[in-house]
């Protein structure tokens, strides 16, 4: 068989594997890219199995733990994953970088590693402003336009039947995925020896996988880069899912700021590897959109200037274009309008040069990175990324300030024409710590669903039926005590060391505003949380919380409605080390933690198998 044949008999394995793999696991969201968006909301619209319903019932925990082997770069550890449904048939994968320039696909149904790529490079003293090695997250290639909220899967009384049963990965460590075949039935999830015995009679399968990552090799040398259309990563006549998104690429910029991109199904380069940003920089999550990469650096770390850089994915020489704030530092990721016409970065505190920018949010032209508009603050500093949200027919920015607002901004001219307009200002969140830093903001809205229900899905709880369907979120993690934390319309008990506090977006006529709603119980410094299908998950210790004390405190995953912050469930003492950095994302009815000592451990409700 050619090369090319190969090849494309490969991704369409895996394209075959996505969609029964989905169906398996009764839906097909994915964590595409950093807080799982291009808008950074960190919501899973829909899940066919969490809901604040399922929660009513026994089963969520922990469905399995593995251990990694990167060594840490001072608090760097692992980042925040990705994930792919299905890498060749019944393989769902979560795409982890570790900060010592390690690369690791997890099988997300069993908890092995079905590849590690290590790339050997040298790596400068790490220090806590410059950690040095691979300091964010890899990305998919994320969908531009958000899609529209859909009518939840409602709770089964049972989680039986859900789909038909699947095998993880087991082939030789390094090689790759092999190639297996669709069955019914199988071993129990606690049958791990049986399903590694599977790995020695499946020699030709993991020559297969072999075969692929040869085959990725040689269309690279071939320089057929991309498909028809402008799909990068992808060789020619390969089948794509989405919108238009390649099916079997993954992204990852190394320390020395080379852009690699590699193959799913090994792990290997199917590109040449293409200069991007100065070695040792430290830059954010990246994310890609249509044909383009971004990421952004701060820090000066490496020489590199605070700034936004991008490179064309889909030209075989890979261009890069970059623009300086000239001023602060960049504050988390880069954000997308839904419609794809403005990139928003927010710049923090700093100096600035006659032409530079800080405290202001910024809309660039993702073409050519030249801004569009800004917002700038003169009173306080700005602390989070911001994120984007449709409200009505308005793209609508918010952003954190220090003294505990939230700002809403007109995500295409934010700050309008004197650069200091907003459309809203929250009242204060009444922090009783000296430092109001959340980072990055969450948000999801509840969806409306035939009959009147909504995403909790059939049968919903008193606690969420009475909420209006469609009413929307946004969710702030906050550090330390929140100061009259019982003035607000729902709370759950003192807050002493943080919460997760949610304010209901309100207002007509494109005049979005926030109401104070509801306060979590007490949570360490929480991390910016994740929601799937309703139900908020936090986890205390996170960096971008302004948390430095609570490095020491192990990782607890709390589960709570998300109507009103109710308390579901929480993972008790099952991990013994703190969140890593933001390694933290979900998919397809799990949700995966990342600790400072390499662990990663996956929650969810067992898999039963037909």
């Amino acid at each position: 068989m050619s090369i090319a044949r190969l090849s494309t008999v490969l991704l369409a394995a895996f394209l075959a594997g996505t969609a029964l793999w989905a169906q398996a696991r009764g839906g097909g969201a994915e964590w595409l890219t950093a807080h799982g968006d291009a808008q950074g909301t960190s919501w899973i619209r829909s899940d066919a199995v969490i809901s604040p319903a399922s929660f009513t019932k026994p089963g969520f925990d922990l469905q399995w733990k593995l251990s990694l082997d990167n060594q840490p770069r001072l608090a760097n550890n692992l980042m925040q994953g990705v994930t792919a449904n299905g890498v060749t048939l019944f393989v769902p994968m979560s795409l982890v970088a570790g900060s010592s320039n390690n690369i690791y696909a997890i099988d997300n149904e069993v908890g092995y590693t079905v590849w590690q790529r290590h790339f050997d490079l040298p790596l400068p003293d790490a220090t806590a402003a410059c950690p040095g090695g691979i300091t964010a997250a890899l990305t998919r290639i994320a969908d531009i336009t958000p899609p529209p909220l859909s009518i939840a899967v409602p709770f089964a009384s049972t989680l039986r039947g859900r789909g038909r049963g699947y095998a993880g990965a087991i082939g030789q460590p390094g090689e790759g995925v092999p190639i297996d075949s669709p069955r019914r039935g199988g071993p129990a999830r606690g049958a791990r020896a049986g399903r590694a015995g599977r790995a020695g009679a499946a020699g030709a399968n993991v020559a297969a996988a072999r075969g692929g990552r040869q085959g990725g090799r040689g269309a690279a040398a071939a320089g057929d880069e991309t498909a028809p259309g402008g799909i990068p990563g992808a060789p020619a006549g390969m089948p794509t899912q989405g919108y238009g998104r390649p099916a079997g690429v993954v992204y990852t910029i190394t320390s020395d700021g080379v852009l690699h991109v590699l193959g799913l199904p090994s792990g290997m380069d199917i590109q040449k590897p293409a200069p991007f940003l100065p070695a040792n920089a430290n830059w954010s999550d990246p994310i890609a959109v249509n044909t383009t990469l971004y990421a952004a650096t701060s820090g000066t770390c490496g020489g590199a200037p605070n700034g936004v850089w991008s490179v064309n994915l889909a030209n075989m020489d890979k261009p890069v274009v970059s623009w300086q704030t000239h001023g602060g530092g960049i504050i988390g990721s880069p954000v997308f309008t839904t419609d794809g016409s403005a990139m928003l970065v927010t710049i923090g505190p700093g100096q600035a040069a006659a032409d530079g920018y800080v405290n202001a949010v910024v809309a660039l032209d993702p073409a050519t990175l030249q801004p569009k508009g800004w917002f700038a603050s003169d009173a306080v500093n700005l602390v989070s990324a911001p994120l984007v949200f449709r409200h009505e027919a308005t793209d609508v920015a918010a952003v954190a300030t220090s003294d505990g607002r939230i700002v809403l901004l007109d995500a295409h001219r934010p700050g309008g024409d004197d650069h200091h307009t907003v459309l809203s200002r929250s009242e204060p969140i009444p922090s009783e710590t000296s430092s109001f830093a959340p980072g990055h903001l969450a948000l999801w809205q509840q969806a409306l669903a035939g009959g009147g229900t909504t995403a909790a899905g059939a049968g919903a709880d008193a606690a969420t039926s009475g909420v209006e369907p469609g009413s929307m979120w946004l969710l702030v993690p906050v550090s330390g005590g929140v100061a009259n934390a019982g003035t607000w319309p729902t709370t759950h008990g003192k807050v002493t060391h943080g919460a997760i506090a949610a304010l209901k977006i309100t207002g007509e006529g494109g005049h979005p505003t926030l109401e104070r709603d509801w306060v979590s119980a007490d949570i360490s410094s929480p991390a910016t949380p994740l929601v799937v299908n309703g139900v908020v998950f936090a986890v205390p210790g996170g960096p971008e919380a302004g948390a430095t004390s609570s490095a020491s405190v192990p990782a607890v995953l709390y589960a709570m409605n998300g109507t009103n912050g109710a308390a579901l469930w929480n993972s008790g003492q099952t991990m013994t080390a703190a969140l890593s950095g933001r390694s933290f994302w979900s998919a397809t009815g799990q949700v995966y933690v990342g600790t400072t000592d390499g662990v990663v451990y996956a929650f969810g409700y067992p898999m039963e198998r037909d």
